[in-house]
């Protein structure tokens, strides 16, 4: 049974692979390149406070004004059609479906840790025992 500071060990070396991963490095690039972009930046601050006061809106029980909901959309299309967010979207998504897989075989070796390390025969599988 391995004790804490080899599970620890063992997480930042996982961790160390999965940095190392190019959905890692593309989504950490185009996330710098967002810190650059004025307009990026910009059009996801409005449309994240435009989100924030939708929400309150709809906590508060009032209702949401068509205008509003026009802007909403107007600026969901200005993202999605941004070169720079498009590709950060993507980036992300790609990411994401990198550590559901990854938490999938976390989860292997936590429910059936017999299985993984009998069937353990990469590198990256070992970590997870």
């Amino acid at each position: 049974m391995a004790d804490d500071a080899t599970v620890l060990t063992e997480a930042r070396k996982l961790g160390g692979l999965i940095g190392n991963q190019q959905a890692v490095k593309n989504y950490r690039e185009l996330s710098r390149q967002l810190e650059l972009d004025v307009s990026a930046r910009d059009l996801l601050e409005q449309f994240e406070q435009l989100m924030e006061q939708l929400a309150a809106k709809e906590a508060a029980m009032q209702p949401v004004e068509i205008s509003e909901k026009q802007k909403a959309q107007s600026l969901q299309q200005s993202i999605a059609i941004h070169p720079l967010l498009k590709k950060l979207m993507a980036a992300q998504v790609e990411y994401m479906e990198l550590m559901r897989k990854v938490q999938e075989a976390i989860n292997v070796g936590i429910n059936k840790p017999g299985e993984v390390g009998a069937a353990a025969e990469s590198p990256a599988s070992k970590l997870i025992i």
